[in-house]
């Protein structure tokens, strides 16, 4: 059985841009959908709207969010994370946990006492070991994967991983 979490209230366009977020379309690709009604200077306060009614702070949170809620089902690209168990050392989970959670870089440096380079090393030694390419499919992977916890992208949701209903994507 799967985890249940609060009904999304999103609506159609919600949904496709969060597709486009989560596939990392530039703004012309979004305005270049048919199915969209935003111009280019309307993207990023749609956008705004979407972190706004989705709880969320950060693109990483939001696509996050949005593979807990069954929205997205893959990352872009085959990731190594969905094919190969991934065992991260503490600091690099600390990392991930962050970036589902929606902390910003700025945040996490903070957070750490690390500086800006530190943390991007963090971030590219991190993405290495799950296979993407950008925080924002590290971000998706570590759902899918179960790496995080649902409690990790929302407190109120369950301190447990998602659970897997689809077979996990074949090597290529």
């Amino acid at each position: 059985m799967a985890t249940a979490l609060p009904v999304h209230t999103l609506t159609v366009q919600q949904v496709r841009l969060l597709r486009h977020i989560a596939t990392e379309s530039t703004i012309r690709t979004i305005t270049a959908d048919p199915e969209l009604p935003w111009k280019h200077a309307e993207v990023d306060a749609a956008v705004k709207e979407l972190l706004t009614v989705s709880g969320t702070r950060t693109a990483s949170q939001l696509v996050a969010w949005g593979t807990a809620h069954r929205i997205i089902t893959n990352t872009s690209q085959p990731c190594a994370a969905l094919t190969t168990p991934v065992c991260l050392p503490p600091r690099l989970y600390q990392v991930l946990v962050g970036w589902v959670g929606g902390r910003t870089s700025a945040e996490i440096t903070v957070d750490f006492d690390v500086t800006t380079a530190t943390l991007r090393g963090y971030g590219r030694d991190l993405r290495a070991r799950l296979g993407v390419q950008s925080q924002v499919q590290a971000s998706i992977a570590a759902v899918l994967a179960g790496l995080v916890y649902l409690s990790d992208i929302d407190p109120s949701w369950p301190d447990e991983p998602l659970r897997r209903t689809m077979p996990r994507r074949q090597a290529a």
